[in-house]
């Protein structure tokens, strides 16, 4: 009995390998059916959702790129353009200055010019008072003279040249 005993415990009973196989071949379908394929389903997606997340980091990647190179282009062209307008601002502050500079040389050539006619008036006025006073004082002498009757000619004479010579200047 022995041997018989040995011998089913090595081999086993085929209604049992039979059995055990069916039961494994249900059980993998059951897993397959039941678990498999919802978990690929769910990894696909996933897998889906994770590259359509990639494309987009890509797509923002690419449009980040574009709005730096559209961002130093717009730098650069306000630099351009501030430049200009720094180079037309001082350009128009030396004309202004110029301007300023020629107009104040007028001003200045202006009053120059009223105050020689002021000192030429003044000079013409003082003239014609200094022989207005000549004049009445070869007059006034003249008077004094005649009131004396001097009937000399030649004191005549040297009266009339005096006042002459007073009046011409």
């Amino acid at each position: 009995m022995q041997i018989v005993d040995i011998l089913e415990l090595l081999v086993p009973n085929v209604w049992t390998a039979i059995t055990q196989l069916c039961a494994t071949a249900v059980l993998f379908f059951l897993m397959y059916k039941l678990a498999y394929k919802p978990v690929r389903n769910i990894l696909d997606e996933r897998s889906r959702y994770e590259q359509s997340k990639l494309t987009e980091v890509e797509a923002l990647k690419e449009e980040n790129e574009k709005l730096n190179l559209e961002a130093k282009e717009t730098i650069a062209q306000a630099n351009k353009s501030a430049e200009a307008i720094v180079r037309k601002a001082r350009e128009e502050g030396n004309s202004v200055k110029n301007e300023l500079i020629e107009q104040g040389r007028q001003q200045s050539a202006q009053m120059m010019e009223n105050a020689q006619r002021d000192l030429e008036l003044q000079r013409s006025k003082m003239l014609k008072e200094v022989h207005s006073e000549i004049v009445d004082a070869a007059i006034t002498a003249a008077e004094k003279v005649l009131e004396s009757k001097i009937d000399s000619q030649s004191e005549k004479q040297s009266i009339d040249s005096f006042v002459k010579e007073v009046i011409n200047k």
